[in-house]
């Protein structure tokens, strides 16, 4: 016999004392009473078992440390055994500990794995939050429970009292497995049951000691929670269990379940009856009802969406729209100044022809107003595109934010990070096309101004032209 079943077999050896008390926590157990030979034997054998994980501790009447063997025939002994506690991972020898573990809701949400001593190998089961198994060997540690992004109960359900508060999950007091029996699945039952009903009213509160719930519905109820009833019956536990799962486990809506669960409970309700008492019979149909007001919400919601999707692609294809004529001003604009520039030398060209001389000065002058005209021209294009640019981006974030939030990145990039940012590139190289072509202009008329005032001898620029050509290599 393993370990710990040899624990569990002493203990029950110990049950038949009349001054029987047990007490079990993580990594102790404590046994007192006036135990018969049986009883101490079956403790004795603990204590010879090579367990260098498990230490016991024996006292008798007299406090004395002895042997369970040699406490006195009448005497009462109190038996004490400590282990480590592994993360992740329960281990209990009783019933008593089992029932302890369930009913500290903070400490049953802290491991995923229960190892019972007192379970056989069939009788194990799952939970949302934990593996129930037999206990057979020394504690190991096991993965810790999973994070949720969801609320859970204790963030949903205010509390006026902290020794009335609902747990902080609900996974381990909803059932995973489709058969739960067995010597632990009572305590379970009981603990759920009570677990489910803290994690559904609006409020828990005491009132002159009594514990209370509100059920802040139409009309809202406040109601003693009270004990529960008679055993409710498969079908009305399995609507228990139905009702957490659904507002807790089964979407991220969980606030909204939560408020149109707690309504229709509020509406099923009738005056001095019991939380506990009247939960089961009643979570059934308040469950239907509230899964069709979510379906309703929802259906609004889509409407909702919809329209704000469509109020997106509007809005987003003004901007772009936006974008795309000004990338079309700036280059008609370009185009202008450039044909103001070649209407000058157009002119110059013909005095040239006509007068068979250079147009001195004035001429001169002509060209650097002209090279002045299109510089500054094109520079205040360029200011008021980049503002506009800059409101662009400023009420692009504002849109994620505020208006877009229920959209997640991937969408949001789809729908319109994506379009604006093509609409942006062609905008960019536009104008890094304009740049190009206004350098070139302004540099042209700059140098025509120079040759005009006699600052740069023609002949001189034409023979460097003509060397710096020479030197450029021809392909073959």
């Amino acid at each position: 016999m393993s370990t710990p079943k040899t624990v569990h077999a002493a203990v029950e050896a110990s049950r038949r004392a009349p001054d029987f008390v047990v007490n079990e926590d993580a990594g102790r157990l404590t046994v007192a009473g006036t135990l018969s030979r049986e009883a101490l034997a079956a403790w004795q054998a603990v204590a010879d078992a090579d367990a260098p994980w498990l230490t016991l501790d024996c006292l008798d009447a007299s406090d004395d440390v002895v042997a369970p063997r040699e406490v006195p025939d009448g005497d009462r002994a109190r038996l004490t055994l400590t282990y480590a506690t592994q993360r992740g991972a329960e281990h209990l020898f009783t019933p008593e500990g089992w029932r302890s573990l369930l009913l500290d809701a903070d400490r049953a949400c802290r491991v995923r794995v229960v190892r019972l001593a007192f379970l056989a190998a069939a009788d194990g089961f799952r939970t949302r939050g934990h593996l129930v198994e037999a206990w057979t060997d020394a504690p190991v540690e096991a993965a810790p429970p999973e994070t949720r992004s969801e609320p859970g109960p204790r963030r949903i359900v205010r509390s006026q009292s902290p020794e009335l508060m609902a747990p902080p999950r609900i996974d381990p007091y909803v059932a995973a497995s489709t058969r739960i029996e067995g010597p632990a699945s009572a305590a379970w039952r009981e603990a759920a049951g009570r677990m489910i009903a803290l994690s559904l009213p609006n409020e828990l509160y005491r009132d002159g000691g009594a514990a209370m719930v509100l059920l802040a519905g139409q009309p809202p109820r406040k109601l003693a929670l009270g004990n529960a009833g008679a055993d409710p019956g498969a079908d009305a536990f399995a609507a228990q269990q139905a009702a957490a799962a659904w507002v807790y486990l089964e979407g991220t809506d969980v606030e909204v379940r939560h408020t149109f669960l707690s309504a229709e409970l509020s509406r099923e309700w009738t005056a001095g009856e019991g939380f506990r008492a009247g939960l089961p019979k009643r979570v059934g149909p308040a469950l239907d009802s509230a899964r069709l007001l979510y379906k309703a919400h929802l259906r609004a919601g889509s409407k909702d969406t919809l329209k704000a999707l469509s109020d997106l692609r509007k809005t987003l294809s003004d901007e772009v729209q936006k974008l795309l004529q000004q990338s079309r001003d700036l280059s008609a604009a370009v185009w202008r100044d450039v044909a103001v520039a070649i209407g000058v030398l157009v002119v110059r060209l013909a005095v040239d022809g006509a007068k068979g001389g250079a147009g001195g000065a004035g001429f001169a002058w002509l060209y650097a107003v002209v090279a002045a005209y299109v510089g500054i021209s094109y520079g205040v294009a360029l200011s008021t595109n980049r503002k506009f640019l800059d409101v662009v981006e400023r009420s692009r974030s504002a849109w994620r934010t505020k208006l877009y939030g229920f959209l997640d990145d991937a969408d949001y990039k789809a729908l319109a990070d994506e379009p604006l940012a093509e609409a942006m590139a062609a905008y960019w190289r536009a104008e890094g096309r304009t740049t190009a072509i206004v350098a070139v202009v302004v540099v042209a008329m700059l140098v025509a101004a120079a040759m005009e005032a006699g600052w740069i001898d023609p002949n001189a620029l034409r023979s460097w032209l003509a060397t710096a050509n020479a030197r450029v290599p021809v392909k073959p």
